[in-house]
């Protein structure tokens, strides 16, 4: 099938047991405190979105969002992919100078503003647009896209399991949006954790042992692109992207997880040794499977496996 257009809306859906009672905490005074729903099952639902007919994507008008405090020109959809492709300076006109303006004003009233460059934003929804080339424009990041309002919705799909505000933190469809590559507009609250596109995020690796035993070894990318035993198998996409930001999302949630904790291997009857190593929150971790592996440990790196087709 010929690329295409494609209008996608990301929000939060909770599908965990309508039915289920509320959890209930009894504290130290010995009342009783509601926790909200028992089967909380939080996912990123991604939707289609149809334009009304006649629509042309090119000429969609892009009006500059207003809390960087300058003043730009409206622009085009296809200006900002052309933008986008050329870099440099004629996508840097199209964007704000620097966050200053942004920065400027209390950050009580910054959690108010759709831009999605500020962390705190309570936006709960994301707009996402691909070219047939396979470019992405994400909306309301420094411009928001005219007449959405008025779209119908299609066919809708489960992509990512987590909360909206897991999703926006891990998902590399968002991130290289957020300074399309230039360091002045890249908010102070992310700076440690720098994006780039080409950095190893996972590392799932079975080393060869004796004569007719199995290994393999798998690498993936901060953008979602992945190599198994050879070369890269993907170019950016947004399957590869939501199936990498579920598991970054896993990854953060291993709490019980220690800095360089790894459990011991097992005997070398083979000679073989199965690791994984992830990067998440700017801290790299190694695990190694072992006899003693403990429970959470060995269930993601299943996750991973799975992910990917590979048998652990």
């Amino acid at each position: 099938m010929a690329p295409t257009w494609r209008f996608e809306l990301y929000h939060q859906v909770n599908r965990g047991d309508p039915n289920a009672k509320n959890d209930v905490h009894i504290g130290s005074d010995g009342k009783r405190y509601g926790m909200g729903r028992e089967d909380y099952q939080p996912f990123i639902e991604r939707c289609e979105l149809i334009p009304p007919e006649g629509f042309e994507p090119l000429s969609a008008e892009l009006d500059f969002l207003p809390y960087f405090r300058e003043q730009k020109s409206t622009t085009t959809l296809g200006a900002y992919f052309k933008a986008q492709a050329l870099r440099g300076d004629t996508l840097q006109k199209l964007l704000p100078r620097d966050l200053e303006g942004m920065l400027r004003s209390p950050k009580d009233d910054r959690q108010y503003f759709s831009t999605r460059v500020e962390p705190t934003s309570q936006a709960r929804r994301l707009v996402v647009i691909w070219n047939p080339e396979g470019q992405w424009y994400v909306d309301e990041v420094f411009y928001r896209i005219e007449g959405l309002g008025g779209w119908q919705r299609g066919a809708c799909a489960d992509v990512v399991e987590g909360t909206f505000s897991d999703f926006l933190k891990y998902s590399p469809l968002l991130a290289p949006r957020l300074s399309e590559g230039f360091s002045q507009l890249e908010h102070p609250d992310r700076r440690q954790q720098r994006f780039s596109k080409d950095a190893l995020v996972l590392r799932l690796e079975k080393t060869p042992g004796m004569p007719n035993t199995r290994s393999y070894w798998l690498e993936v990318f901060a953008d979602g692109r992945f190599k198994r035993n050879g070369p890269l198998l993907s170019e950016v996409n947004a399957d590869d992207a939501h199936r990498l930001t579920t598991l970054l999302i896993a990854a953060s949630r291993l709490s019980e997880l220690k800095e360089g904790r790894s459990a011991p291997p097992p005997p070398a009857h083979d000679g073989q040794e199965t690791t994984l190593e992830f990067t998440v929150n700017g801290r790299r971790t190694r695990l190694t499977l072992g006899n003693d592996t403990p429970p959470f440990m060995l269930r993601f790196m299943k996750q991973v496996a799975t992910a990917y087709g590979i048998e652990l």
